[in-house]
């Protein structure tokens, strides 16, 4: 479960903390207070996107650090999909924003990846927002639904991968379909760009060591000089260092023994002129070395040029990629390559992985279908509890023309509300407070099932009031059993019902507005529930349903 949650300078929030129970929670608020601020915070702890902007004072980094509460079984399912040790029965998820829009994120204090966030979160809690009660009317979601269900995350990864193959296959096959009516002047261009691409030796060459030889011979007799002018400023002058240097050390050994510091500084002496030596000797190998040839200078100079024209004309910068280049010209070209038979060999292939393909399509089509009557039958009693009787719900399958990325099958969820109306698609037909009701009935279904500790519910009663919106609030109060709920709500049937209260307020100080947020106490619940029913101030009748709603009479 959500512990608790930190929040500072993140939009109009400086510092909010706020600790959750166990079971069900509700956030409530005037428009526009911050209820929705605390989801894009929380929303940074599920790895979403860090931007700058949230930052309400540019000076300081904004922090939001979540603390949730873990059973074993959940720290081994978060090992086996992240690899990633928990040892403890806490989790303290922080991700900070620095002003100069740096993000880090951090689990136990642990720098950890974006990626393993987000697989560690989506273990730990599950966010319904109000984009997704308008989401349950697309046949992509409804399909995301029916996978959830029938679990078929590995059998999916599988199709992914045979699906990959497959479209990459049918480019190629496309590709040499075009290769194969190419013209004379087609073959042409290749031989041409083949010629260009041998008329240096690419295999083995170094780009940077040809670069360097070019620069050392060029510039050879400026090199000399300043060698000889090394050496003689070492050795040769009459006031060379290295006479200078061996002096010094002949007058400081007298007094160096039995003084440890005075030694030391002799061994440095002892260890400079020794340095000296070598330089001097790699001084006059590098001198000796330098031979100016003008024929290997030009030769240079040549090959420098065609490699970075060559590197221009095909926008590399890696000699190994241009290697791959001339050696799909050699493929291409006459006599070295028969497109004819590659291409027999690719179609061969796509047969033969077309098959993998329509097994595997089939399997996923099967799972799906396998789970439909049992979503069916949940889906519609979910509905009936929610003062819905009439509630009809199909799903039909229609097979694609081709595959997709996520098989070969378009599954439609159908609903009617009404005696004798025949189920249409729910985009068609169902309203803002039937989609509300089909998106909590959805979220219900999925909770029980894979067990997230924590479900957060951004205005699930969007749409219905009255006793409607109290069978949601007894429906979430049902979840709450198994299972920490938090929902953010405009209705005060469904606040009245929660076991902890939260209010989100905005307050005004001399130089900016800032959200607070309020666990309210019996008093001032009954008070807020009374300004939700009626006015601010609430009316003697509102205080009075208000008591009624939360059983204080």
């Amino acid at each position: 479960m959500l512990r608790s949650l930190y929040v500072q300078n993140y939009a109009i929030i400086d510092e909010v903390s706020m600790v959750f129970s166990q079971g069900f929670n509700v956030i409530t608020g005037e428009t526009g207070a911050g209820k929705s601020i605390l989801l894009g915070a929380l929303n940074l702890i599920r790895g979403g996107r860090a931007d700058t902007k949230v930052l309400y004072d540019q000076e300081k980094k904004c922090i939001v650090e979540a603390i949730f509460d873990i059973k074993p079984e959940l720290i081994k399912k978060i090992r086996y999909v992240t690899e990633f040790a928990i040892n403890t029965s806490e989790v303290k998820i922080r991700r900070e924003i620095s002003s100069t829009g740096r993000s880090r994120a951090f689990v136990n204090d642990t720098n950890v990846r974006l990626q393993d966030l987000k697989q560690i979160s989506d273990a730990l809690l599950d966010v319904h927002n109000q984009f997704d009660t308008m989401s349950i009317s697309t046949p992509e979601y409804q399909l995301q639904v029916i996978d959830a269900i029938a679990n078929n995350k590995e059998i999916h990864q599988v199709y992914s991968g045979l699906y990959e193959g497959y479209i990459s296959l049918k480019s190629e096959i496309r590709r040499l379909e075009s290769s194969q009516s190419q013209s004379k002047q087609d073959q042409e261009f290749i031989t041409f760009q083949l010629e260009e691409l041998e008329k240096i030796q690419l295999d083995g060459l170094k780009k940077e060591e040809i670069e360097g030889e070019y620069s050392t011979l060029s510039n050879a007799e400026d090199i000399k000089q300043i060698l000889n002018k090394l050496n003689y400023t070492l050795s040769e002058s009459d006031q060379n260092v290295a006479d200078s240097l061996r002096e010094l050390l002949k007058d400081l050994s007298q007094y160096s023994e039995g003084a440890p510091r005075l030694l030391e500084i002799t061994q440095s002496l002892e260890d400079m002129i020794e340095s000296m030596r070598e330089i001097e000797l790699l001084s006059n190998g590098i001198d000796d070395s330098l031979e100016v040839s003008e024929d290997r200078i030009l030769e240079l100079k040549e090959i420098i040029d065609h490699l970075g024209y060559l590197e221009n004309k095909y926008h590399v910068s890696d000699i190994n990629e241009l290697i791959l280049i001339r050696d799909d010209y050699r493929k291409r070209s006459v006599g070295d390559y028969d497109v004819a038979k590659v291409l027999a060999e690719k179609r061969k292939k796509l047969l033969e992985h077309s098959k993998e393909l329509k097994k595997t399509s089939k399997s996923l089509t099967d799972s799906r279908l396998g789970v439909v009557n049992q979503i069916v039958k949940k889906l519609e009693k979910g509905l009936h509890d929610l003062a819905m009787p009439n509630a009809q719900l199909i799903i039909e399958r229609t097979e694609l023309a081709d595959y997709d990325i996520t098989g070969k099958d378009l599954m439609i969820f159908s609903f009617s509300s009404n005696k004798g109306i025949a189920p249409q698609p729910i985009n068609e037909v169902a309203s803002g407070g039937e989609l509300s009701r089909l998106a909590l009935s959805v979220r219900s279904m999925i909770a029980e099932l894979f067990g997230v500790p924590t479900l957060i519910f951004d205005e699930i009663d969007t749409g219905i009031s009255g006793a409607v919106a109290l069978k949601v609030g007894h429906i979430l109060e049902d979840i709450a059993f198994s299972r920490q709920v938090i929902c953010i709500t405009h209705s005060p049937q469904v606040a009245s019902i929660a076991q902890q209260h939260f209010f989100v307020a905005k307050h005004d100080t001399d130089v900016r507005t800032i959200t607070q947020v309020h666990l309210l106490d019996e008093e001032k619940r009954t008070e807020e529930i009374a300004k939700m029913l009626s006015t601010d101030p609430p009316s003697a009748s509102a205080l009075q349903n208000a008591r009624e709603l939360l059983g204080l009479e």
